[in-house]
């Protein structure tokens, strides 16, 4: 799990081949109105990109998800949230693995560490890494993010076998 902001991002580039391009898109992005209520999914240049509009929810409104195959990239655009972070490792599957989405959800986990994101940071999350996002810090805000995925099937594929 990475937690940072925007003007630090090129410190990660090795990580992934297209980690700058992932930015590039957010950057991208940000140059353009925010949605209204809606979601709105975009592909450019390979990378997958989501931007939310939402309103922040109680803890125990949400779940934990996690991913084998992809890096998640949460960049916060407007308001504040918390996402709570735990090991998969332990923690109840609750929702079995979708191949398709690259998606499972997981029960709370009793160690979970809170993240706290304003606008223009961003926290990453990888294969392995239970994330509940938007979760309201004080009070109930209007929040914009932008999420971005990073596959990694092939890089993290044994790695994430031994996880789950």
């Amino acid at each position: 799990m990475i937690l940072d902001s925007m003007e630090n991002y090129k410190l990660y580039s090795s990580l992934h081949k297209d980690w700058d391009k992932a930015f590039k898109v957010i950057s991208d992005c940000l140059s353009k109105p925010i949605p209204g209520d809606k979601s709105v999914r975009v592909e450019q240049d390979g990378i997958k990109m989501v931007m939310q509009t939402y309103k922040t929810m109680a803890f125990e409104e949400k779940k934990y998800e996690g991913h084998k195959y992809n890096i998640d990239i949460q960049f916060l655009v407007k308001g504040k949230e918390i996402i709570y972070y735990a090991d998969s490792k332990g923690i109840d599957v609750i929702v079995p693995f979708s191949e398709e989405r690259d998606h499972m959800s997981f029960a709370d986990s009793p160690n979970a560490s809170p993240i706290h994101l304003v606008p223009n940071t961003f926290a990453v999350f990888f294969p392995g890494e239970a994330h509940k996002t938007q979760c309201v810090w004080g009070e109930v805000v209007d929040a914009v993010k932008i999420i971005v995925k990073l596959q990694v099937k092939y890089v993290f594929a044994v790695l994430v076998f031994l996880v789950f």
